[in-house]
């Protein structure tokens, strides 16, 4: 092992940082780097490569999964949040960029919540350092695995974009079935019904939140964060719960299982099934059925796909929001009872179908993840040549 300091020749005095303003109004195609990376372009370089950036603060220190050093050949503009790096002769820089990404950092930077690597600190890393020809050997395997890695990756997140845009269309065309605009056509033997027809709509609130009193386990509480991103879901439990004294205080009314719940602010449009009996936030609605004639999975899907037209007629001067005129007056296009039961189910298999694939990427995800520290260290150390 070799300090860092002798292997390199630090460049820190020329950086200049740029906000954000600043890097906008000099648009061009020199990265500009920052702790964690190229944080944007500029019209012209401070240096030239080859070098390596090594993050100064701020940077994913801790998390073996990113990586702290880069790097880069050609011009380039640096911040004053990543050290600057100029290899010496007999050090391949490619090569000391993979070796600093297994360094542990722990007993070199500073600080708890804002962790600061110094250039005293930074000149003390012990970094390995074989041969020129078998750096170069080392650094090409390793760059030609981790570019098959973040292929990998990026394949598994454009497959994710679109099993998600193919759920919204398959949703909006099972309850809507000409694909048109809402509310879409009656269908036969079906009928139209704005929501406050259909449901009894009931508001919620929140309590002082800097009393310990309003909060406990006696009743769930559901926010707009508690409610699914995506396609609607069934939801039982929040972050937080209220105590009796809470629910009482903020003059929010429980509702028992089996009701909706649909978020009318921030954001407007996101749609839950209550599995148990809950109170929800002032940025909620809890939608419970008056009657039996209506699928309470169907009614989901519909609201769900109505989130557009709710974010069209929502109020608000700070932040969109629907009150519960607007929301009561929502039509809903109801086929019989026996067709949303059907619509509801082939939605749902299709859904599990769906979840079963998302959980299969993730599962790969995290195996690429791991993997490329791994091939790294390994790799870095002399077990994987």
């Amino acid at each position: 092992m070799v300090p860092l300091g002798a292997l390199v020749d630090c460049l820190d005095a020329r950086r200049v940082p740029l906000n954000r303003a600043q890097r906008a109004s000099r648009p061009g195609c020199v990265p500009y780097h920052g702790a964690s990376g190229v944080a944007g372009y500029v019209d012209r370089g401070l240096f030239d490569g080859p070098l390596v950036l090594l993050g100064e603060d701020s940077a994913p220190f801790f998390d073996p999964l990113r990586d702290v050093a880069f790097f880069h050949d050609g011009p380039l503009w640096a911040g004053n949040h990543v050290h600057v790096l100029r290899p010496r002769t007999g050090v391949d820089g490619r090569f000391l960029a993979h070796a600093l990404n297994t360094v542990p950092f722990g007993a070199y930077v500073e600080g708890t919540t804002r962790p600061k690597l110094t250039r005293a600190c930074m000149n003390s890393l012990p970094v390995p350092c074989p041969p020129l020809p078998r750096q170069r050997m080392i650094a090409r395997t390793l760059d030609h695995h981790m570019d098959r890695i973040d292929r990998q990756l990026r394949e598994l997140d454009a497959q994710a974009a679109a099993a998600d845009e193919y759920v919204r269309v398959a949703i909006h065309h099972a309850v809507l079935p000409r694909g048109g605009p809402w509310p879409g056509p009656v269908p036969v033997h079906g009928v139209m019904r704005p929501v406050g027809g259909v449901f009894d709509i009931v508001g919620g609130g929140t309590p002082d939140t800097g009393n310990a009193a309003h909060w406990g386990n006696d009743v769930m509480w559901l926010t707009p964060a508690d409610l699914p991103a995506g396609p609607p879901a069934w939801v039982g439990h929040g972050a937080r719960g209220l105590s009796a004294t809470g629910l009482a205080a903020c003059r929010a009314t429980r509702v028992e299982a089996g009701a909706l719940v649909i978020s009318t602010r921030a954001p407007v449009g996101r749609v839950g099934m209550t599995t148990a009996a809950v109170a929800v936030s002032q940025g909620c609605k809890a939608l419970v059925p008056r009657g039996r004639d209506v699928d309470l999975r169907h009614a989901a899907l519909l609201l769900r796909v109505a989130a557009p037209e709710l974010r069209r007629r929502a109020g608000g001067s700070v932040f969109p929001e629907v009150d519960t005129v607007t929301l009561a007056s929502l039509d809903l296009c109801l086929p019989p009872l026996h067709q949303q039961r059907a619509v509801a189910a082939k939605v749902w298999d299709m859904l599990d179908q769906q979840a079963r694939q998302a959980h299969a990427r993730d599962r790969m995800r995290a195996m690429l993840r791991e993997y490329r520290p791994a091939l790294r260290r390994a790799c870095i150390n002399g077990h994987g040549m």
